[in-house]
């Protein structure tokens, strides 16, 4: 598997920049044909192609990265409560989502971003099976094993465990299929690219648990997630475990995106974690806003961009105008960055695109904690190229 891995990262990236090509030459051609017209048409085709190219190098590249984790004592319950805003926006119309609540609150070890992508990637599988109106169900229990046991293919050790469980009233499956869902590359639906379910394994199991599965053609699926709880530590007087990731009191987060339609669910993303967007298309008029008020932003965001300008770049732009705020940068790998670079343009965090909201809400929070710019540079930009692998 860390073979498959390190081969499939290293043509990602080659590829990523193949893809960006396309897009970008895509785009610009698009500007010079006739709205309608049968070229415009022929764009837009290969362009949704693109798209889709783009979002298979990114699942490559999130099955191949490995390295050590951040990991964070995370409340699962929180997290679940968290994810559910991002599936009742991704999901289709006709499929409801149901979370069963639970007052126990487990707490695991776990990098909330990468636990998060689990739950995101399990429930968006069930809703591909289910061509009919349905729902998706979410529970959450925790388990005491008094010897270990095997679960699949991997083995677990006795212990305490929280266990989200996912089940769905799709299709199913026949007992060769579901022998081979979590197979790197294989699918059976057309247009997938069998990673899914690939990449739910493998973090699953860089976090010391396993995932088991039940199925049978015609009676739906249900996904057992199994994660080790994290050890109980003693807490100060009023002291709380609090969930995946702090949530914002009103700070407002400029968002440069150049995508409308990215746009828009970015600033979702940020409204429902407390923060409140305000969103640019055009890198002239975020830094226009900026000259303008550069005490209204208490933070910015910036996406990756398509053709022969970089997201660098346009962090750059925002820095030169507004020095003192703090900037995340959002990058499928970090493999085109460096440390010095990233403190020139003025990056204070560099998360993973497409966006978590975990992981996004965590950044926030580091760099809205940390009021100078000099002390911010010192302490995140030196290990920020670690951050997204």
């Amino acid at each position: 598997m860390e073979t498959i891995g390190a081969l499939t990262s290293g043509i990602a990236h080659n590829f990523n920049n193949i893809v960006g090509a396309i897009l970008g030459f895509t785009e610009m051609a698009h500007a010079h044909v006739k709205a309608g017209s049968r070229p415009a048409n022929s764009l837009g085709e290969i362009r949704r192609a693109g798209e889709r190219a783009r979002d298979l190098v990114d699942q490559i590249l999130t099955f191949g990265r490995r390295g050590a984790m951040r990991r964070e004592r995370i409340c699962v319950k929180a997290l679940v409560a968290e994810t559910r805003a991002l599936l009742e926006a991704s999901l289709p119309r006709h499929i409801g989502l149901v979370i069963h609540e639970t007052s126990e609150a487990t707490i695991v070890a776990a990098e909330p971003a990468q636990l998060q992508q689990v739950i995101l990637n399990v429930c968006n599988n069930a809703a591909q099976a289910m061509d009919e109106a349905g729902a998706i169900e979410i529970m959450l229990e925790a388990r005491e094993t008094e010897s270990a046991m095997r679960m699949g293919h991997d083995d677990l050790a006795a212990g305490r465990y929280s266990i989200i469980s996912i089940v769905d009233t799709g299709r199913g499956m026949d007992e060769a299929t579901r022998e081979r869902i979590f197979e790197p590359f294989f699918t059976t639906r057309r247009g997938g690219n069998g990673l899914g379910l690939a990449t739910v394994r493998e973090i699953v199991r860089q976090h010391g648990g396993a995932v088991s599965v039940q199925s049978s053609l015609g009676a739906g699926a249900r996904f057992d997630i199994w994660l080790p709880c994290a050890l109980p530590v003693e807490l100060a007087p009023g002291q709380t475990v609090f969930g995946p990731t702090g949530r914002g009191c009103g700070e407002t987060v400029l968002v440069l995106e150049t995508d409308r339609e990215r746009l828009l669910r970015h600033e979702e993303i940020l409204a429902a974690l407390g923060y409140e967007p305000v969103g640019f298309t055009l890198l002239a008029e975020a830094v226009e806003a900026c000259r303008r008020a550069q005490a209204r932003f208490d933070a910015a965001l910036v996406c990756p961009v398509h053709g022969t300008t970089s997201a660098l770049d346009l962090a750059a732009a925002v820095h030169k105008i507004a020095p003192s705020l703090p900037i995340i940068l959002a990058a499928a790998s970090s493999g085109n960055f460096d440390a010095p670079s990233l403190a020139a343009a003025g990056i204070s965090e560099l998360i993973h695109h497409p966006l978590s909201s975990a992981e996004l809400a965590g950044a926030l929070t580091r760099c809205l904690a940390m009021p100078a710019p000099s002390l911010r540079h010192d302490r995140s930009v030196a290990a920020v190229v670690d951050g997204v692998q």
